[in-house]
């Protein structure tokens, strides 16, 4: 339920506030005082188009604000978006703002969202049917929607939803796949050539820094095993050597230990150190024997590297992403190899995807044929009290002119295989045709009330806020009595908001606003105004007689309200 709609700065309007209640809400008012500005700024704050004509003149910026009723659907629309509402409110506030350039910023719950999310939240609060835009009626997409709501067909519609989803997968992943395959071969030979030389290279991670290692060694063998010898003759084979000079210190220690026993910590310390001594100079003997100049050596490792750095500069890496780009290759190799395997698997699982759908969407196509037909015969049954006896509607359920196929020659969306279109013969002996083409502006808007009271007594329709602007223009006696009748019992355990100029809706009205414009200051102002007691028999009076209020015109004003109980 709309709970309150608050408007600034739009049009002639200045700041309106605007509480509504349940059941059925009217407003009414002299042309041009405003009222469908009002029903207008609710389809801007349901993500309608902006304009800077909107904004008040002189003012920098229109600002609507709609406070909602927060229910189940509304909240998984809201976590669709991304959207949390605050914990403590029992209430969704929808807002935007339009600058005076034209620009918009949107709001959900004090959460800035792009202003389509403002329209997607819009299909579970508001169903807005303009008299001038019929969108509802003239868009056959919507007539999909309004046959499935009827038929109460969301599982069946969910069922091929899922089916096509999956099928459309496969066949995305399929043509992925096949478009390859042209490409394929030179592709698969470029990827073998470059493979074909990692793997003569054969790189290791690390072998760069080991081969510059050996290199630097070999290029220095006669000075390094020159200086090698030099330490080990210093450590352990020249003249007055450092194991010599220890030994005299290890046998000296002994002695003095025998007798002070506190020596012997620093005795096998030296001990220690003199072995340590023999064993390094061993090593540096052994190192400087085996480290001599080799150059065939030098060479192949002159020749590795050379090979190294010259692929790395071709493949734009190091040597260790050389490793790790020749498994990106090899595993590269091993899918393009399977290709052929692969598509054939992918079309398998596609026949299978396409007939779990074409499964799903024959049933959907049966059930909307069923709901279609109830559906017709239901509108006309409305349609005969709106002064409309002859009218046949027919629901047409037809192929789809594009989408996957299903492979029995029908084409398929999320949606179903169908295009479901409404048609109209308001004449014995005319042929149905779409309600664009041969429905007048007021045999639209006694369709759409009909349609409307159909879908009222549908259970699976979710009880939204329904708006009709003007929907009684041209209409007048016994059809506006009908069409009060039917208003109200649309309203009944939800909520309609209706711009109205006849009296016998009015009086249907659980609550009456009149719509009246003023000048101050020079300036055209629009203000609402809640109708109760005698401000509303007056109101009903002038839309009797307008000007020209009589004690008839009252009497007559009273007896409506009175029959309706207001």
């Amino acid at each position: 339920m709309l709970r309150e709609l608050r408007i600034r700065d739009v049009a002639i309007i200045e700041d309106v506030s605007v509480t509504f209640g349940a059941g059925l809400n009217v407003l009414s008012g002299e042309t041009g005082a405003g009222k469908s500005i009002i029903l207008g700024a609710l389809g801007l704050v349901l993500g309608g188009r902006a304009s800077a004509e909107m904004v008040r003149t002189g003012r920098p910026s229109a600002e609507v604000q709609a406070w909602f009723d927060l229910d189940e659907p509304v909240r998984e629309a809201l976590r669709a978006l991304d959207v949390e509402p605050d914990p403590d409110d029992d209430g969704l506030l929808v807002r935007r703002v339009v600058n005076a350039n034209g620009r918009s910023r949107a709001y959900l719950s004090g959460t800035s969202v792009p202003v389509g999310s403002l329209r997607d939240v819009a299909a579970v609060l508001v169903d807005y049917a303009s008299q001038h835009e019929h969108q509802v009626l003239l868009d056959e997409a919507r007539h999909r929607a309004i046959v499935d709501r009827f038929g109460e067909l969301g599982d069946r519609v969910a069922a091929v939803d899922e089916a096509m989803t999956a099928l459309r997968l496969v066949d995305e992943a399929l043509r992925r796949l096949e478009s390859l395959e042209d490409d394929q071969r030179k592709r698969l030979d470029f990827v073998e050539f470059q493979l074909g030389e990692l793997d003569a290279a054969n790189p290791r991670t690390g072998e760069e820094e080991e081969l510059e290692q050996e290199r630097r060694v070999l290029g220095s063998a006669a000075r390094l095993a020159e200086r090698a010898r030099e330490a080990e003759r210093a450590l352990y084979g020249g003249g007055a050597a450092a194991v010599d000079r220890l030994g005299v210190a290890v046998k000296a220690l002994r002695e003095l230990s025998e007798t002070d026993a506190s020596l012997k910590p620093l005795l096998e310390g030296i001990e220690g150190a003199l072995f340590a001594v023999e064993d390094a100079g061993r090593e540096l003997a052994s190192y400087a024997s085996r480290t001599r100049q080799d150059p065939r050596r030098l060479q192949e490792i002159e020749d590795r590297l050379a090979l190294l750095h010259q692929l790395s500069r071709k493949h734009r890496t190091d040597v260790d992403g050389l490793v790790t780009l020749r498994e990106e290759l090899r595993a590269e190799a091993d899918e393009l190899g399977d290709l052929d395997s692969r598509v054939e698997g992918l079309r398998a699982r596609r026949e299978e995807a396409r007939a779990t759908a074409r499964t799903a969407c024959t049933a959907l196509t049966a059930a909307r044929r069923e709901a279609g037909d109830a559906l017709a015969r239901a509108v006309e049954g409305e349609l005969a009290s709106l002064a409309m006896p002859r009218a046949r509607l027919e629901v047409q359920v037809g192929p789809l002119p594009e989408g996957l196929e299903l492979g029995d020659g029908r084409l398929a969306a999320q949606h179903g295989a169908d295009a479901v279109a409404m048609l109209l013969s308001a004449n014995p002996g005319e042929e149905p045709r779409a309600l664009a083409r041969v429905a007048s502006g007021g045999e639209l808007s006694r369709i759409l009330l009909a349609v409307r009271r159909a879908l009222a007594d549908s259970l699976s329709v979710q009880v939204q806020v329904c708006v009709f602007d003007e929907i009684d223009s041209g209409m007048g006696g016994a059809t506006a009595e009908t069409v009060a009748d039917k208003l109200a019992e649309i309203a009944e355990g939800g909520q309609v908001l209706a711009i109205t100029h006849l009296p016998r809706i009015a009086a249907v009205a659980d609550t009456h606003f009149r719509v009246e414009k003023q000048v101050s200051d020079g300036r055209t102002r629009t203000d609402v105004v809640r109708l109760l007691g005698q401000d509303r028999v007056d109101e009903v009076v002038r839309m009797v007689a307008g000007t020209a209020q009589t004690e008839a015109a009252e009497t007559f004003a009273r007896e409506l309200l009175g029959a309706r109980g207001a």
